[in-house]
């Protein structure tokens, strides 16, 4: 897995593995969430802000939602790009857009959707994440 950092775009390779699939030989679905906590860590990571390292400071960022739309199989084999965009709707709460595509030269778009994390202290508080982070959202 390589990432790449683009403008407002951060791109996470994922190769599909056969313990992944079902019955069908297709990605089973609650793997469509994994990748997309892989790609959110390294998005985090490739900005300077390593997940155990903010553990580490004392922040958690939690999921609160998660919505997927499925919309093309994948299948064992198949190399995979997430497309990790991020908002903060307010100081607390932040919101990660991905798109799964295949990694052909079609592009195939396999599954949209989104997660809200809120941002807290380890004892399970509302915190505000760092400011250094706040701008990476592009609220200050």
């Amino acid at each position: 897995m390589s990432p790449t950092v683009t403008e407002s775009v951060y791109t996470t390779e994922i190769k599909v593995r056969y313990a992944e699939t079902d019955q069908m030989r297709f990605v089973y679905y609650a793997n469509h969430l994994i990748y997309w906590e892989v790609a959110r860590t390294e998005c985090l990571a490739g900005w300077g802000f390593p997940y155990e390292e903010l553990e580490d400071r004392g922040y958690a960022i939690p999921v609160l939602q998660a919505h997927c739309d499925y919309l093309s199989p994948a299948r064992y084999g198949d190399t995979l790009l997430v497309l990790t965009r991020t908002t903060m709707s307010d100081r607390l709460r932040m919101r990660f857009d991905y798109e799964t595509r295949r990694g052909t030269a079609d592009g195939t778009l396999i599954a949209k959707g989104w997660t809200v994390h809120v941002c807290m202290d380890s004892e399970g508080n509302p915190r505000r994440p760092p400011k250094e982070l706040v701008a990476k959202f592009g609220v200050h």
